[in-house]
């Protein structure tokens, strides 16, 4: 299945897909670079009315007639391409007749290099577009969420293990930690306390 296939083939002048940072303008300007994919390019500072990482959430709708047949939807990828680095693309959400528009977390906040880039001239985030059967996108749903909320668990764990670390005075020899009987009272109210201030405080500078 192509877009051609559907029986009407999108063009530039033929928009069929929206995509907004809140309180910027709806860009529709997307570029179909194969027979299933598009892409948009969004450039920073320039485009977007804030800084890339404090761009939490995208907007994303099908126009009304868009040419989606009801066994298809798109997935939306992102990529921020700047002078320094790149990251590879990632998925930002997905797009289905029955579901034709919504709003997806970007979590560009927790990203490091996305964060020390802030200010950088020339940085770019490149929205890829893919249509797929409504399988694949369910497949690709489930996988995502799976991998992101064990990234998320990896990094609480690490930063109770960095906490514990901080107590130990090597007393106890090679691999042993000494800690107070304590410790996971006293780590619980230290996260919630950084929590409040920075929801996103454990996602960063942890090896």
């Amino acid at each position: 299945m192509t877009m051609e296939s559907i029986g009407q083939t999108p063009t530039p002048g033929q928009a069929f897909l929206g995509i907004c940072v809140p309180g910027g303008p709806v860009r529709i300007d997307f570029v179909q670079t194969s027979q299933t994919k598009l892409t948009l390019t969004l450039n920073a500072p320039g485009d977007l009315p804030i800084p890339i990482s404090s761009v939490s959430d995208l907007v994303c709708f099908l126009l009304p007639g868009a040419p989606i047949p009801p066994t298809h939807g798109l997935l939306v990828y992102w990529q921020v391409v700047t002078p320094a680095f790149s990251t590879g693309f990632e998925l930002l959400g997905a797009l289905t007749p029955s579901q034709p528009s919504g709003v997806f977390r970007t979590n560009w906040s927790q990203h490091e290099e996305i964060c020390n880039q802030v200010g950088t001239s020339g940085a770019r985030i490149v929205l890829g577009v893919s249509m797929e059967t409504l399988e694949e996108i369910a497949n690709v749903a489930s996988h995502e969420s799976y991998d992101a909320r064990l990234f998320m668990a990896q990094k609480i764990a690490t930063d109770l293990f960095h906490y514990m670390q901080s107590f130990d005075n090597g007393s106890a020899g090679h691999g042993k930690l000494v800690v107070p009987t304590n410790i996971f009272d006293r780590w619980m109210k230290r996260f919630e306390s950084r929590f409040q201030r920075d929801p996103n405080f454990f996602m960063k500078n942890q090896d």
